[in-house]
């Protein structure tokens, strides 16, 4: 009879909650539902004016085939346009991407030339009004693959610069291990003009290097983060790290590139991300580990000057025992705080550092979620006794780590928030996390399960599921690391459930979020309040 009380009581007060809806962060504007195929998915929030949002849907075929719709400040339809992309000189061409530079829109796609084994990148302007492609098409770059394989023909990449004035255009050539590595790109203004260029090899084997992630300054000044292993791509040796990460910077106005050190002595950097502050220095930041490459024990930064290459900042910071537990049952506490109370390593396992957040004030906020597959293979025999081999993917994206790193460099707080988003076969459709800066404080949008919103950090913590007992809540960290959470609404109210990875911040207080549910499409405003 006890336990029976307590379980009312408990779903009385939760009930209380949702029934006093109202948000006290942010108020909603919601958009009319659209029945649309099921084989058109939207793929981006492609940019926003003050007419309201631009987004981009496309039909996954052996080619692309795409249309781009514009919905007013009410989240309110107001017309789409399918993109053909045929065309005279370039047929069959593939669509690659659209881009927003300052207030034009351009679409990237790439034409195969078998005669010449040439991969070409074409350009073309996109009338905001009518949504139609504009009549200046040409060609930006390509690559020559005459020397590779028929269905290797290289790859282009983008980066923006933080104020959208440059666009870097990255390709790298067919993979030959037995060459150094090289690669290619180009520096464009935000009319498509290019500023320069360049051809680039480097000193180290193509097999040892590989090149994580490249960014552009808002001078036009180009960025390369890069691995480089030694003797051959093994993450230890005699127990320590095989790999080191170099960060290379490329101008116009210069012969030999500039190389900058980004090294924690005797620490397996794990994960490391980089970001360009507007007078080009370089902050990078991440994890560390002791053991391996798979967990992590604390957070690192470096900020490193641009002209002098000098580190002008430097700290690192393991997590505490109470910080590791943090969301843990009861049992998985007691085990891991009884491990490190005999001295043994306690780290936590396979985060992915997702971005480095630069702040006005001149911090930073680094955030990452624990992210991993787990295939499960079973085999079977049908009526006829042929054998056959089954794999399940399970995706796995859990809590969310903030690290707050001050504008003096020191790390000032961690917090992890409670999030538990496991799945079968889908890709982590629904999973993962959009998040907001608004002003100096961080708010994260998710689907949840209605089970946690009283959920305070410890014990039990319910999978979210795409059923009627899923909602979407919204978890604020203040400047302090402080946390809030409440429910934004729940598929009782809104019959979709929102793809938190392509929903996007657009202005200093608004988060678009697209849900989305069968055939059904439905676009949601979030205007914060702070």
């Amino acid at each position: 009879m006890k336990n029976l009380i307590l379980t009312f009581l408990y779903y009385l007060s939760f009930f209380t909650l949702f029934a006093q809806s109202k948000s006290t962060a942010v108020d909603i504007t919601y958009g009319a539902e659209q029945r649309v195929s099921k084989r058109y998915t939207l793929s981006d929030i492609i940019g926003y004016d003050e007419t309201g949002i631009y987004t981009l849907m496309l039909k996954a075929s052996w080619s692309y085939k795409l249309s781009i719709s514009h919905y007013d400040n009410k989240m309110h339809h107001t017309r789409t346009v399918e993109i053909d992309l045929d065309h005279i000189k370039y047929p069959k061409r593939r669509f690659h991407s659209i881009i927003k530079m300052k207030d034009n829109f351009y679409l990237f796609s790439t034409y195969n030339n078998k005669e010449t084994r040439k991969n070409i990148l074409l350009v073309q302007s996109i009338n905001k009004t009518t949504l139609t492609l504009n009549n200046d098409i040409k060609k930006i770059a390509s690559i020559d693959y005459s020397h590779a394989s028929k269905r290797n023909s290289g790859n282009f990449d983008f980066s923006v610069s933080n104020d959208s004035s440059k666009l870097l255009v990255y390709y790298n050539p067919p993979y030959d291990k037995r060459e150094k590595e090289s690669f290619g790109f180009h520096v464009f203004d935000q009319y498509m003009n290019q500023i320069w260029s360049k051809n680039v090899t480097l000193p180290y084997q193509e097999a040892l290097f590989v090149i994580e992630r490249y960014k552009v300054g808002n001078k036009g000044r180009v960025y390369l983060l890069g691995t480089l292993f030694q003797e051959k791509i093994k993450f230890k040796r005699k127990g320590m790290p095989n790999y080191k990460y170099i960060i290379l910077s490329y101008d116009a106005n210069e012969e030999k590139y500039k190389e900058y050190p980004v090294q924690i002595t005797e620490k397996f950097i794990t994960d490391m991300q980089i970001a360009i502050t507007d007078n080009q220095d370089i902050f990078c930041a991440g994890f560390y580990s002791e053991i391996g490459t798979f967990s992590i024990k604390g957070s690192y930064f470096l900020a490193i000057n641009g002209k002098t290459g000098e580190v002008a900042k430097e700290n690192h910071k393991e997590f505490g025992i109470d910080f590791i537990t943090q969301n843990m049952t009861e049992k998985e506490e007691r085990k891991t705080k009884k491990k490190d109370d005999k001295g043994k390593n306690v780290e936590l396992y396979e985060y992915d550092l997702d971005e480095i957040i630069l702040r006005k004030d001149g911090g930073a906020y680094l955030i990452g979620e624990q992210f991993f597959i787990e295939v499960i293979i079973t085999s079977y025999t049908d009526a006829n006794g042929h054998m056959h081999t089954r794999r399940t993917y399970i995706y796995n994206y859990n809590d969310i780590i903030v690290i707050n790193i001050s504008r003096d460099g020191e790390i000032a707080w961690t917090e992890k928030i409670a999030k538990k988003q496991i799945s079968k076969n889908d890709g982590g459709y629904y999973a993962s996390y959009s998040r907001a800066l608004i002003g100096n404080k961080l708010y994260f949008v998710f689907n949840d399960n209605v089970k946690n919103l009283l959920y305070k950090g410890s014990g039990k913590l319910y999978n979210f599921k795409a059923r009627k007992e899923s909602n979407v809540v919204v978890v604020g960290l203040s400047n302090t690391g402080k946390q809030t959470k409440e429910a934004l609404f729940t598929t009782r109210d809104v019959e979709t459930l929102i793809r938190p990875k392509v929903s996007k911040q657009i202005s200093e207080h608004e988060l678009i979020l697209f849900g989305k549910k069968r055939k059904t499409n439905q676009f949601s405003k979030l205007t914060f309040k702070d």
